[in-house]
């Protein structure tokens, strides 16, 4: 049988809640401080918004095609596949070369690179100095015990920094609090901040999620590719009308 211990209640008041304020705390600060360095969103520039709402109308038609008779769908299919070949929604002209452009000289790269500095500077610097706060008050504690029962496996995950290998493991050390107040504080930033944006920036940085290349962007596909192949996708598309036999169909319902 692993060894039970008695804690002394006044660790919640001077070990857990401590640690779970400062997070929580510099949880927020972190929020506003990156929102005001942010400078606020964005504006698209036409040419770009009108590039990606062509697309966005190709995915509606291929979706939503079932509204339309057979004389409509044909037109639009048509309409959408000749112009797709064309470059007339193109934000910017495409070079005859394969070559690739040197990133660097995008204003783009140059902004997601400063904001992704700024984003690990904001990420490193506050870990680092609550990390180092913990270990140097805090080293060694066993603060609570899990009402609930565990496996084993759950040991390093949840006593790190206590070396008792036969301590039970539904004691939680000072340094795994931490780590799980880390990853499990998203729902206390959500009725503080009362921003989803806000808290979904915030989670991405600790989790240091990368974002997705967006198209024509700096690592991301060219758009007469991707207009290319939404071309060919609209080609294959089968058309079935859901008007097709519905006076037999209201029929058998009835």
């Amino acid at each position: 049988m692993s060894p039970d211990l008695l804690l002394d209640p006044q660790l919640k008041y001077w070990v857990l809640l401590p640690i779970s304020f400062v997070m929580v705390l510099v949880g927020i600060l972190r929020a506003n401080v990156t929102q005001l360095m942010s400078g606020g969103p964005k504006l698209t520039p036409f040419k770009k918004f009108r590039e990606q709402s062509f697309l966005g109308r190709v995915g509606a038609f291929r979706a939503n095609n079932s509204v339309l008779t057979e004389q409509e769908f044909q037109q639009r299919q048509e309409y959408f596949i000749a112009t797709l070949n064309t470059d007339h929604f193109y934000s910017e002209p495409i070079s005859e070369d394969d070559k690739p452009a040197n990133p660097f000289t995008d204003p783009s790269t140059n902004d997601a690179m400063m904001n992704m500095m700024k984003g690990n500077l904001m990420n490193y610097i506050p870990q680092t100095l609550i990390m180092g706060w913990i270990n140097y008050f805090f080293a060694g504690f066993v603060i609570m015990k899990l009402p609930f029962p565990l496996t084993d496996s759950f040991k390093q995950m949840l006593q790190n920094g206590v070396a008792t290998p036969d301590l039970n493991v539904r004691y939680v050390s000072s340094i795994s609090w931490y780590f799980v107040n880390l990853l499990g504080l998203r729902p206390i930033y959500t009725i503080l901040l009362q921003d989803s944006s806000a808290v979904d920036a915030l989670m991405q940085q600790q989790s240091q999620t990368q974002q997705v290349p967006t198209i024509g962007g700096p690592g991301g596909p060219k758009v007469d590719k991707v207009y290319k192949a939404e071309a060919e996708n609209l080609q294959v598309v089968d058309h079935k009308s859901i008007f097709d036999g519905i006076v037999e169909r209201v029929l058998e319902a009835n």
